[in-house]
């Protein structure tokens, strides 16, 4: 592989490419990943782009363990669906009909040039609901399945290894989130305002956290049901916990990516299509 080559392929931020270079991927062999996140207030320790930033750094680093399929990382969607936490300055809400336009009309621009290998990998757990209706809509509209998870809940097993806190303590602006910011950008980590938060279960079956959550979905209202914006125990993140976590989930990415390259175009493409 020729230096320019090699170079290019290190690359993988989709907006540092000519439309040249783009134009000569092998649609086939490339990958494409959406971050999506949330700019919302993450308790008075984080800063508001702390679903995002993971998000997209998770995607960036499976990107560049990607060798087959040739896999780039689209511009991250910074704003997510996060009235829950309109109570708190900071936060940018889009509607859930904003949230599916955005990802639709992305999509849109690149299915006609060919691309048809997508995955989303999200940030923020407000999300979760509007992503999968936009991707079961997509597929009728667009006729292209695209899939997307979670990056917690494809780690849920290191989580239960290395969190210290008592269940509940990892929910928002939590043990698990501050850690990943501890090893990610330590710099922006308020440490003097850490502050533990886990409020009352609702009942029996709402608990939030990453490991064991609750099966019952009671919409939030941060301002209602937190103190200061954080719902779980910041308290016992470590720098080391969150590079367990950081590369666990790219990791686990890794093998989503190279399991996906796997499925034939057929497999991705609505059959009326």
């Amino acid at each position: 592989m020729s230096k320019s080559m090699s170079s290019q392929r290190d690359r993988v931020e989709w907006q540092l490419h000519s439309w040249k270079e783009i134009d000569g991927l092998d649609r086939d062999e490339s990958l494409l990943i959406i971050p999506t996140g949330a700019i919302e207030q993450h308790g008075p320790h984080l800063p508001v782009d702390t679903d995002i930033f993971n998000a997209n750094a998770i995607a960036l680093a499976i990107a560049k363990e990607s060798r087959s399929p040739r896999t780039l990382v689209l511009p991250p969607i910074w704003w997510g669906t996060s009235p829950h936490h309109l109570g708190f300055p900071g936060t940018l809400s889009l509607r859930n009909e904003t949230f599916f336009q955005i990802i639709r009309d992305v999509v849109s621009s690149l299915k006609p040039h060919g691309f048809y290998r997508f995955l989303i990998i999200n940030g923020h757990g407000g999300n979760a609901g509007i992503i999968t209706a936009t991707v079961s809509q997509l597929s009728e509209d667009l006729g292209i399945s695209i899939p997307a998870y979670s990056y917690w809940q494809s780690i849920r097993d290191t989580l239960v290894k290395v969190g210290e806190s008592s269940i509940g303590g990892m929910g928002h602006a939590c043990e698990m989130e501050t850690s990943l910011a501890l090893h990610l950008r330590p710099e922006s980590v308020d440490l003097k305002a850490l502050r533990s938060d886990i409020p009352d279960e609702k009942t029996p079956w709402s608990c939030i956290d990453f490991r064991q959550g609750g099966f019952l979905g009671i919409p939030l209202d941060l301002k209602r049901d937190s103190r200061e914006g954080v719902i779980g125990d910041p308290m016992p993140a470590t720098a080391a916990k969150g590079k367990t976590i950081f590369d666990a989930a790219v990791e686990v990415g890794s093998k989503v990516v190279s399991d996906l390259a796997k499925l034939s175009k057929a497999e991705l493409i609505t059959s009326r299509y």
